[in-house]
């Protein structure tokens, strides 16, 4: 049985276990569907990861800072910034700041 385990992971194409990796269940728990990260500027974002990629949250076109908004209840519905980087917290458990994603 292990044999036939190795050489099938062998033979599948190297993209394909990110594939398998992916836990849809876990979109509920990622950090930026109810944290905000705000910048040294003042400026807004929707993670810690797309504040290292200056991925931040757009209204309009526009960044949103701190001094835009008066309540965090005006971003509700506002879409969330994705990219590669997205699946890391949506794989296996999960992830976020505060562990596996719950």
């Amino acid at each position: 049985m292990a044999a036939e385990v190795f050489v099938l992971a062998v033979s599948q194409p190297r993209w394909l276990s990110t594939l398998t990796s992916y836990n849809c269940l876990r979109r509920q728990g990622v950090m930026c569907r109810d944290t905000v990260s705000v910048g040294w500027d003042g400026r807004l974002y929707d993670c810690d990861f797309n504040q290292q990629l200056e991925l931040g949250l757009r209204v309009g076109g526009r960044h949103r800072t701190v001094f835009d908004v008066q309540s965090l209840d005006e971003l509700t519905g506002v879409a969330i910034g994705c990219d590669n980087h997205c699946f890391g917290c949506t794989a296996g458990a999960g992830s976020s700041c505060q562990g596996a994603a719950e």
